[in-house]
């Protein structure tokens, strides 16, 4: 803790930033207060902390505008899912029995139910060695 007692009585004793503590509000509005040779000497750290601050708040709207792309994809793929099993429900109640045997009805097809069961063939394939 000493060092930085040592650093803050360096700074208090310096004549520069003597200056800077006569300055007035006066100087501070008019932009007097950037000629005063302690800033001058800072100010590679005031630009090197405005570009980290520009690049702070360009990373948070980065991760934002992601964030908002990954929450949109979820709802359209939720939106997609729902969609495919309602299709799919559909399809399963045109495909049944009854509703097809109803459909050939109502369209005035003359297809008829085969009264025989089918034929299951088998079909042996030869091993290649």
């Amino acid at each position: 803790m000493s060092w930085i007692r040592k650093i803050a009585e360096a700074i208090k004793g310096n004549e520069d930033f003597n200056d800077l503590k006569s300055s007035t509000l006066r100087d501070i509005i008019n932009g007097n207060i950037l000629t005063k040779k302690f800033l001058q000497k800072q100010y590679p750290f005031l630009i090197m902390l405005a570009f980290i601050a520009f690049l702070y708040v360009d990373n948070r709207y980065y991760c934002e505008t992601q964030l908002s792309k990954a929450l949109k994809l979820k709802r359209e793929i939720q939106d997609i899912k729902y969609e495919s099993l309602t299709i799919s429900a559909e399809l399963m109640e045109i495909s049944r029995q009854s509703n097809v045997r109803k459909m050939i009805y109502d369209r005035g097809l003359t297809l008829s139910e085969s009264n025989t069961p089918p034929i299951v063939l088998e079909v042996k394939v030869a091993e290649e060695k």
